[in-house]
């Protein structure tokens, strides 16, 4: 068999394992596609399950009880002030020093006391959104892998692109904000489990309740 002949053998053999195992890598990636189970997706309305959280409203339930204390002791240090006041008008020259004095410091101090009250009732509300995303996102987890979901999204599908005139920002940067942070743009109802969630929290926190 001639140098030429052996060659020629050979080149074939080669070209006919490398087919071979080309056409075995697509058929394994074919299989394997072929039995890969299906991403399960789902969305939420996170807006929506914050609103119809029973805990949220006994939070907010609290919070009102504050600010109407709040609001007491304000009104209470206004009188203060007011009924010194009246007595300004009608005290004697040499008593009036002391009244200005003692009438600015109450007016110090009703300031003061306004802004401290302000910063705790946006402190106590910060705490109860964050306790409540938290929650929530600990829940959605639970719900997910008792059912078998994949993927959680938070839709945002129906969030209307709204303009502020009186803001500083231009009109343009404000729409062209809220498009640039918007991340669906279309989902299905079929697949929305905002009720489910409200349902597993409410009952949650009914049971905690109990205790």
């Amino acid at each position: 068999m001639s140098t030429k002949t052996r060659m020629q053998r050979i080149t074939l053999s080669l070209a006919t394992a490398a087919v071979v195992c080309i056409a075995s890598g697509y058929a394994a990636v074919a299989s394997s596609t072929h039995f890969r189970t299906p991403t399960v997706v789902v969305t939420f309305d996170i807006e929506k399950v914050s609103a119809d959280l029973t805990e949220r409203a006994d939070s907010e339930a609290r919070l009102r009880k504050l600010f109407s204390k709040i609001e007491e002791e304000l009104l209470k240090r206004n009188d203060a002030i007011k009924t010194l006041q009246e007595s300004l008008q009608s005290a004697a020259e040499a008593d009036q020093e002391a009244i200005i004095e003692q009438l600015n410091q109450l007016a110090l101090e009703a300031m003061s006391y306004q802004q401290f009250a302000e910063k705790r009732v946006d402190n106590e509300r910060s705490l109860m959104f964050r306790d409540l995303y938290m929650k929530i996102r600990n829940s959605v987890a639970d719900i997910a892998k008792e059912n078998g979901y994949d993927l959680v999204l938070i839709t945002d599908d129906e969030r209307e692109i709204m303009v502020n005139p009186k803001s500083s920002s231009p009109q343009e940067f404000q729409v062209r904000e809220q498009i640039g942070q918007q991340r669906i743009v279309y989902a299905s109802s079929q697949i929305d489990i905002t009720e489910q969630v409200v349902t597993h929290m409410n009952l949650e926190w009914e049971k905690r309740s109990e205790k």
